[in-house]
């Protein structure tokens, strides 16, 4: 017996044992992940052998042929299984509220968590100030979206005097905050132009960012500039407490926001040391060049290009908020960059591993700028060989399966998160909760109703990028010259501004 038909034996003879259950419980009964539990429920329901209830998230029972009628195998009653509820994440509940504002109940189904358990999360970011609630609607938001504009310019005229950058910069505005750093809009004093420079603090990850962007010289990639640290003595706490109250990010700018894409698994912590995660071939002394001890807190400023045509994000949610549809040209135009630029960080033997729409910017040439290369990874060893890496590494939502569940993954990893991305600038959604209802089945390869009919060929291509099995999505390569040649993309047509 396969190891494939091995696992959906287990599964029929959980719930011949069980009853009715969702995957999440199957998953826990049997010891698999909940991703490969989907999707061998949805082998079995292809081949009849399983069913599916219409509720959120489905609750799955047998089924078994008598006389032609399909009928529920009934099983004995059982109290149902209980466990432990998973821990809800505060950066997966961000991820899902910024698709827009979403009740409890409709994060935890789109998480497949408790609904208490995300309350309870809910509440708590809420005393931090990092959400809050609408009682009108009972809809959960980011705190920041409605923001109050004298008290923006208040806090921009205090952003002045940032350590590290008011030598030589004016700080604008903040473009985007996160668990990994800070993005300002800035003016350089003697230049006169506008950059984007990211503080973060400098760790290995930081090196490794500098590293790949100093590498990577492409039109689709954003532009890096120069990179210099600042000690913790030049930054008081004063000054990264006004930071952090102005972390709100402002429309048409770079948003370089990595909540979400903290490592999120505790039973790694000591097998973390093992994920060979950079890309210098020695971080330490590459560390210490910069004038960086063990036993100080220092800084490391990020200069590149500023986007001024914003997210990908901003991009799909005006497409969403207007009856006026895009043509696919411009789409598959837009997508083709994409491609064009994941095609090159692949060609440099890296992974981005956190593709994503908030990570793609649009330049002032309107052309598509791949940003945010805080979690990239050389795609070997020194020696040529596989690395062991560490789990969750990168957003929730847009995360390959093997990256979520797996230490060993390749350059195939950013191709599941392109499907995503591709079927999102095609679709129209409407709200968030329409967003996080579709989304898990998206990621099972099951389309909503009309998709397939009114994009078969995109179709064919985005369900062979989210294959469940890395080995079966195309490279980037052949991506890019599946576009050329089933979507007609002129090269002079590529050539000419996006937006």
């Amino acid at each position: 017996m396969s190891a494939e038909s091995e696992m959906e034996r287990k599964i029929i003879d959980f719930l011949r044992q069980n009853g009715k259950s969702t995957a999440l419980i199957i998953a826990k009964g049997i010891g698999l992940d909940k991703s490969t539990v989907n999707k061998h429920l949805y082998n079995l329901q292809r081949s009849n052998q399983v069913f599916s209830s219409n509720e959120k998230p489905p609750v799955w029972d047998l089924m078994e042929k008598t006389n032609g009628i399909k009928q529920t195998v009934k099983t004995p009653e059982k109290k149902s299984l209980t466990t432990t509820a998973e821990t809800c994440e505060e950066k997966d509940v961000k991820d899902l509220l910024r698709s827009g504002g979403l009740k409890a109940c409709h994060i935890a189904t789109a998480l497949g968590q408790p609904k208490k358990s995300v309350q309870k999360q809910l509440y708590s970011m809420m005393q931090t100030g990092k959400v809050k609630k609408c009682d009108k609607s009972s809809l959960w938001i980011l705190e920041g979206e409605e923001s109050n504009e004298s008290d923006n310019q208040e806090s921009d005229h205090r952003l002045g005097s940032v350590a590290g950058l008011s030598q030589s910069f004016q700080v604008i505005t903040v473009l985007g905050e996160g668990g990994y750093g800070c993005v300002y809009k800035v003016k350089h004093k003697y230049d006169g132009r506008i950059y984007a420079v990211k503080k973060v603090d400098l760790t290995e990850e930081a090196d490794s960012e500098v590293k790949a962007l100093a590498r990577l010289d492409h039109q689709n990639i954003v532009r890096y500039i120069t990179c210099w640290p600042d000690s913790e003595s030049c930054t008081s706490n004063q000054d990264r407490n006004q930071v952090s109250k102005t972390s709100g990010s402002s429309s048409g700018g770079v948003t370089f926001d990595r909540a979400g894409c903290e490592e999120n698994n505790d039973d790694d912590d000591e097998e973390d040391d093992d994920d060979d995660d950079d890309v210098s071939d020695d971080v330490t002394s590459g560390m210490e060049s910069l004038g960086v001890t063990a036993d100080s807190r220092t800084y490391l400023f990020i200069q590149m290009e500023f986007c001024e045509g914003g997210t990908l994000t901003e991009w799909i949610r005006a497409r969403n908020r207007t009856n006026k549809q895009r043509t696919t040209v411009e789409i598959h135009k837009i997508f083709y960059e994409i491609v064009s630029g994941v095609e090159y960080i692949h060609s440099n033997k890296l992974i981005h591993r956190d593709l994503k729409p908030d990570n793609i910017l649009f330049g002032t040439d309107g052309k598509v700028k791949i940003g945010d290369f805080g979690l990239v990874a050389a795609q070997t060893n020194h020696s040529g060989g596989p690395i062991e890496r560490s789990k969750r590494r990168g957003t929730l939502q847009y995360m390959s399966p093997e990256q979520e569940n797996k230490r060993n993954y390749d350059e195939k990893t950013d191709i599941f998160p392109l499907g995503l991305i591709w079927f999102e600038m095609l679709w129209k959604v409407s709200t968030g909760m329409e967003r996080a209802e579709l989304w898990q089945d998206l990621r099972n390869q099951m389309f909503p109703e009309g998709f397939c009919d009114s994009y078969p060929t995109e179709n064919k291509f985005i369900k062979k990028m989210l294959s469940f099995t890395p080995e079966d999505r195309p490279h980037a390569k052949d991506i890019k010259e599946k576009l050329e040649k089933f979507f007609s993309l002129d090269q002079n047509l590529l050539s000419q501004k996006t937006v």
